[in-house]
């Protein structure tokens, strides 16, 4: 048992409990077995982060919201940082993720490395979907941003965009290497009560 799996399932819980679900009803929500919520809940079941994104997904959260740091009472003079190669990698087939200065508490942004690894939306499966803002600066390479609403739009190295997450998106590498993009995302205020980010 570590860290995470204890802070996802306590997060979980509190869900669960604020929106007045049962384990049966999160169950049937999330397509998981009830012992299976309940190991969570208790972190007694570990998940990868692609699972841990689909839950957030489901259940309309920032990621930030189930894994992030807890919050509390909103100091000055706060920093964060993160040395070279030195964050949590999260490994998915679309992208690799490492996070950045997320020992924070009560921040309003998480931000990440991302590392495009997804050549075309067929194989991307379902766009990403979250709420708040997300904001993307190409560091190396070129990538293209697909969503539901717009035609793909290509950005280069030293391109930036900022769009509305819930907007369903897709990421996809271009470039003969894989574009590496400085990538952030607004967080709730409340970490488990709803998004209330900018």
């Amino acid at each position: 048992m570590t860290v995470a799996d204890v802070t996802l399932g306590k997060r979980l819980r509190e869900y669960r409990k604020s929106h007045g679900l049962r384990l049966a009803d999160l169950s049937e929500k999330l397509g998981m077995s009830v012992s299976a919520i309940s190991k969570i809940e208790n972190g007694k079941m570990s998940l990868n982060f692609s699972s841990v994104l689909r839950i957030a997904e489901e259940l309309s959260l920032p990621i930030a919201n189930l894994i992030g740091p807890e919050y509390d009472s909103l100091l000055g003079g706060r920093r964060a940082i993160t040395r070279a190669n030195e964050g949590h990698l999260f490994c998915h087939p679309r992208w690799d993720l490492e996070t950045l200065c997320d020992d924070m508490i009560h921040k309003q942004n998480i931000f990440w490395r991302m590392r495009v690894k997804c050549r075309n939306v067929d194989d991307y499966g379902d766009f990403s979907a979250h709420p708040g803002e997300e904001f993307l600066y190409v560091l190396e390479g070129e990538m293209e941003l697909h969503t539901e609403l717009y035609k793909p739009v290509r950005l280069k190295q030293g391109d930036s965009i900022c769009f509305d997450g819930m907007t369903p998106h897709a990421y996809i590498a271009v470039s003969e290497t894989e574009p590496l993009v400085l990538m952030s995302n607004t967080v709730a205020q409340n970490p488990i009560g709803g998004f209330e980010g900018a």
